[in-house]
C-alpha cells in the first residue's frame, strides 16, 4: 500500500482525513500497542476536535482506555507516553492551517519507520482487534509538564525580560505559565487558541517580524517563538535579530562532552563540543542516537531539540527555558559572542522523485574522494563539506554546504552542482 507515514508522522490537508480512514488509524493503533492506556492531546487547529473524537472513538474499540489531555504542546504528550507508554499527538506541526495530522509515541520516542509500517500494514489488511469498549477520562499534565523541567532546569538567576510569541499554537497552555513560574518578566504575543494563526508556523526569519519588533520595543532580553505544536523554538537576539539556527543549537550545545546533531548542521557545532555524533536528518534518528551514546544533548538545525535530562521527546518549552536560564545567568550571550559564522549555502534544484535513487547513484561513481553516505553523500574537507541529499517532502535535489571562508565555500558548491549536472544529464 501507498506510504501514510512522512518524515514526520501522518500530515495532509484535513479534508484528506476522511472518517473511515481517521476510524481506522485509531484502530490501527490499538491493535498495535499493547498498553492499556493511550494519551491523546490536540494543537488548537479547528480540525482538530473532530479528528480526535472519531480517532479516539477507533481506539476505544480496541478495547484502550484514552487519556484527553485537550490543547497541549506536542511534548506534554511526551510528558503523558512516559506514564501511560503510548501517546498521539493530533497535529501538522508548522503546516498551513488547512493541514492536520497525526504523531504516534512510544516510551522511547517518536514512532520510528518499523513501527510505522506495522500500522501501515494493519490499515491495509483491516486485521484490527476487537475488545471491550474502554473509557474515556481527561487528566492535566500541564503543570507535570512545567514541574519537570523546572525541576531540571530551575528559576532565573536574575529579572528577566522575554518576549513570547506562540503563534497562536498549543505552546500557549504551557510557556506563558512555565515562565512567569521561573521569575520572568513575559510579554505575550499570539495566545489565542481559536485555530487562527497570525502568521506562517515555520519559525523562519521572515515570519518574526511581529516577535522582532516587539522584542526592540520592550528592550526584552531574548525573544522566543514556537510552532504550531510546541515541539520547536526559535530564538530573537535583544537586538531584535533572529539567531541563526546553527549558533542558537551550539549556544545550548556548549561545553558538553557529547552532542547528537544531523549531517546538514553547521561545522560550528565541533568547535563549541568535545564530541560530536552526526545522524540522518530527522528527530527519529536524533533520539536513537542520543540513547545509543548517552548523550548530553541532540538537535537539529531547525528548532528541533532534545534536552535528555528532561526527557526524550523534542521540547521546544524545554528549549525556552533553558535559553532564558542562560540568559539570566549572563552566559546566554557570552557564548554565542563565541561561537563562529561561517559561510553556508544552501540551495534546492528540480528533480522528478523517481530520478532521485538513480542520481545519488551515479553521484557515486561519479564522486572521486572520500564520502560519508549516512543520509545523502556528504563529503568533509579540511576547510568545508558540502552534503548532496534528495529532499524527502518536495521534487527537489539539495545542496548544503559550508567553508571557512567564502572563497572556499563557492568551490566546494561549484564542485557539487558539476557532479549533480553530470549525474541528472
Amino acid at each position: 500500500m501507498t506510504r501514510l507515514f512522512g518524515t514526520s508522522g501522518i500530515r495532509r490537508k484535513a479534508v484528506e482525513f476522511t472518517p473511515d480512514f481517521t476510524r481506522d488509524l485509531g484502530r490501527a493503533l490499538g491493535t498495535y500497542s499493547n498498553d492499556r492506556t493511550v494519551a491523546v492531546g490536540r494543537d488548537t487547529r479547528k480540525t482538530g476536535p473532530e479528528l480526535e473524537r472519531i480517532f479516539t472513538a477507533g481506539l476505544l474499540e480496541t478495547g484502550h482506555d484514552v487519556v484527553a489531555l485537550g490543547i497541549v504542546p506536542t511534548p506534554t504528550v511526551g510528558v503523558a507516553t512516559a506514564m501511560y507508554g503510548t501517546g498521539v499527538m493530533v497535529t501538522a506541526s508548522h503546516n498551513p492551517p488547512d493541514y492536520n495530522g497525526f504523531k504516534f509515541f512510544s516510551k522511547d520516542g517518536t514512532y520510528g519507520p518499523a513501527e510505522e509500517s506495522m500500522i501501515e500494514g494493519i490499515i491495509g489488511s483491516k486485521s484490527f482487534k476487537a475488545g471491550a469498549r474502554g473509557r474515556t477520562s481527561g487528566e492535566d499534565f500541564v503543570g507535570r509538564h512545567i514541574n519537570l523541567i523546572l525541576k531540571t532546569v530551575g528559576v532565573c538567576d536574575r529579572r528577566t525580560r522575554v518576549v513570547l510569541d506562540c503563534a497562536g499554537g498549543a505552546g500557549s497552555a504551557v510557556t506563558p505559565r512555565l515562565l512567569k513560574e521561573m521569575g520572568c518578566d513575559v510579554v505575550t504575543l499570539n495566545t489565542n487558541q481559536d485555530g487562527v494563526f497570525p502568521h506562517e508556523l515555520e519559525p523562519r526569519e521572515e515570519n518574526l517580524a511581529e516577535l522582532s519588533l516587539a522584542v526592540r520595543k520592550a528592550k526584552a532580553d531574548i525573544g522566543l517563538v514556537h510552532d504550531g505544536d510546541a515541539d520547536r523554538a526559535a530564538a530573537v537576539g535583544r537586538d531584535g535579530k533572529m539567531i541563526e539556527w546553527d549558533s542558537f543549537l551550539s549556544v545550548l550545545a556548549y561545553g558538553l562532552k557529547t552532542v547528537v546533531t544531523t549531517v546538514d548542521a553547521s561545522m560550528r557545532i565541533e568547535d563549541v563540543c568535545k564530541k560530536v555524533v552526526r545522524t540522518p536528518v530527522g528527530d527519529v534518528a536524533v533520539a536513537d542516537a542520543i540513547r545509543k551514546h548517552n548523550a548530553d544533548f541532540g538537535g537539529e538545525p531547525s528548532g528541533t531539540f532534545i534536552f535528555p535530562d528532561v526527557h526524550q521527546y523534542p521540547d521546544g518549552v524545554a528549549c525556552v527555558a533553558k535559553a532564558v536560564k542562560l540568559v539570566s545567568s549572563g552566559e546566554f550571550y557570552e557564548r554565542l559572542g563565541k561561537i563562529k559564522s561561517y559561510p553556508m549555502t544552501r540551495l534546492k534544484l528540480p528533480c522528478e522523485n523517481d530520478r532521485k535513487d538513480e542520481i545519488m547513484e551515479k553521484l557515486k561513481t561519479i564522486i572521486n574522494e572520500d564520502y560519508s553516505d549516512l543520509d545523502g553523500i556528504r563529503i568533509a574537507r579540511q576547510n568545508g563539506w558540502i552534503l548532496l541529499r534528495p529532499s524527502g517532502t518536495e521534487p527537489y535535489m539539495r545542496i548544503t554546504a559550508e567553508g571557512r571562508d567564502k572563497k572556499e565555500l563557492d568551490a566546494i558548491v561549484d564542485e557539487g552542482r558539476n557532479w549533480l549536472a553530470k549525474a541528472m544529464a
